[in-house]
């Protein structure tokens, strides 16, 4: 069947921010340059210009590309967790690997950007609003399957974001997978405790016990 030229519109486009994706992870914001993109992307410069006129146009179109994408990801293996698992073990393992997934890396780039490019913080704002809310959203979700109306839920939901995305954030300079590992299950045995699923008295090992 012949492609419409909006079908081929759109898979040009989406062939650029992916080209573009790839050299925020591989190269960072300051080298993402629409002459690099041009060249990974494989298309005619004057249809790269057509729909992204300027670098600043670029980078708008990817933070909504990221965000997409990320969505799309997380969504799906939290809906593939196995109904015997535990949830909130699983729910911290998807996040955990969302943030140490090259997606993660690109919003990380633009983010960095949105600090001093006023238009790319713009068209970030409201679309990292948007996909946490959803991710939230679903992360919720999944926890309030087994304790309905659990007033613990979001808060450990919100904390579980915040101290990951930290974690991954300090991971960058520190390099230290094993520190980051300890870390990450002393964080589920301290949400478990948080939802009471633990006794608090677990949240510290005792002196030579293997985490838990």
């Amino acid at each position: 069947m012949k492609r419409t030229q909006a079908q081929r519109s759109e898979t040009t486009r989406a062939k650029v921010l992916e080209a573009t994706l790839q050299c925020l992870v591989e190269r960072g914001y300051a080298e993402t340059t629409t002459a690099e993109v041009l060249a990974r992307a494989d298309v005619p410069r004057g249809t790269l210009l057509h729909h992204f006129p300027t670098k600043a146009d670029l980078l708008v179109g990817a933070v909504q590309f990221v965000a997409e994408r990320r969505v799309e990801t997380l969504t799906a293996e939290l809906a593939a967790i196995d109904p015997g698992a535990d949830r909130l073990d699983a729910l911290i393992d998807i996040i955990w690997r969302h943030f140490s997934a090259p997606l993660f890396w690109a919003a990380l780039e633009l983010w960095n950007a949105a600090r001093t490019d006023a238009e790319v913080r713009a068209a970030l704002l409201p679309v990292e609003k948007e996909i946490f809310t959803v991710l939230h959203d679903r992360a919720r979700t999944l926890l309030s399957e087994s304790a309905p109306g659990d007033p613990r839920v979001p808060t450990v939901v919100e904390f579980s974001y915040e101290v990951l995305t930290g974690l991954a954030m300090t991971g960058i300079v520190s390099g230290d997978l094993g520190h980051r590992e300890l870390l990450l299950r002393r964080w589920k045995r301290a949400a478990a405790i948080l939802l009471g699923h633990r006794d608090p008295s677990t949240l510290v090992e005792r002196a030579r016990s293997k985490e838990s």
